[in-house]
C-alpha cells in the first residue's frame, strides 16, 4: 500500500515526490514516506528533490514532509528551478583526444549530465539523477546512484567500474540493464558486455591480463 501513496520519480534534473492524498490521511502519507525512505537506505543521499503540487499542502504539513525527507540527506529545490535547469541545459561536454581518459575532479550532482569523448574517470559520487555518457569506459571512484552509459558511440568492448555500484541504469553500447538486487557488497564492481547481456561481477585486475588484447586500442587503459 505504502508504495502507491508515495511516488518518487527520478529525472535528470532531480527527484520529484508526489503523494496520493485521496487514498489516505496525512499521517498515513508521512508513515508511508518514512517507510519508503527507510527501505531505500542511503540510495537517495545527496539527491536534489522537489514536491509535486506542494501548494496543496498547508505550511505545517509541508514542513513535516520536508523534515522527513531531510533526514535522508536530500536537498530541496523548486519545480521552477528544475524547469530552469532543463531550459538552460546543464549538460557538460568534455573531449579527450586520441581516445585517452578524462579525469573529473569532483562528483556529479542530480540533474547534471557529463558527455565525455574518451574514457571517464570520476573522482567522486554520481548522485541519483546524475548521468555520465562516455564513448569509452567509465571508472567511478565513489558511489554511483545515477545513470552510466559506456561505449556511447557503439563500442561493445567498453566497461564500467564503480567503487560502490548502485546505479539507476547501466548502458554499454546499445545494451541497457538495471542493477539486480543481489549485486553484493564487495567494494569494487565491474559491468561488461557478454553475449549481448550486461553482466556485473566483482572487479579483478586479472581480467585485464586475460583479456588484454581486447583493450589494446584504448590508450587510456593500460592492460
Amino acid at each position: 500500500m505504502s508504495k502507491s501513496l508515495v511516488n518518487i520519480k527520478g529525472t535528470k534534473f532531480g527527484l520529484i515526490f508526489s503523494f496520493n492524498m485521496e487514498e489516505a490521511s496525512f499521517a498515513e502519507i508521512c508513515a508511508a514516506l518514512e517507510e519508503r525512505l527507510m527501505i531505500s537506505g542511503d540510495f537517495f543521499t545527496n539527491a536534489e528533490y522537489s514536491i509535486y503540487d506542494e501548494n496543496s499542502f498547508s505550511q505545517h504539513d509541508l514542513v513535516m514532509l520536508e523534515s522527513i525527507i531531510g533526514k535522508y540527506h536530500m536537498h530541496k529545490i523548486s519545480l521552477e528551478a528544475q524547469k530552469e535547469r532543463k531550459e538552460n541545459n546543464e549538460d557538460l561536454t568534455f573531449q579527450a583526444f586520441g581516445g585517452d581518459s578524462v579525469m573529473i575532479m569532483r562528483g556529479v550532482r542530480s540533474g547534471q549530465r557529463l558527455n565525455i569523448r574518451g574514457n571517464a574517470v570520476i573522482m567522486g559520487d554520481v548522485n541519483p539523477g546524475g548521468e555520465i555518457v562516455a564513448s569509452g569506459s567509465i571508472l567511478i571512484m565513489g558511489c554511483c546512484r545515477g545513470l552510466l552509459h559506456a561505449g556511447a558511440e557503439g563500442d561493445k568492448n567498453t566497461f564500467i567500474v564503480a567503487y560502490s555500484m548502485a546505479a539507476q541504469q547501466l548502458r554499454i553500447a546499445e545494451h541497457v540493464a538495471t542493477l539486480p538486487d543481489d549485486v553484493g557488497n564487495s567494494p569494487l564492481k565491474m559491468a561488461t558486455l557478454k553475449d549481448s547481456n550486461i553482466i556485473i561481477t566483482d572487479y579483478h585486475p586479472q581480467y585485464f591480463n586475460t583479456e588484454a588484447e581486447v583493450y589494446k586500442e584504448y590508450k587510456g587503459v593500460n592492460p
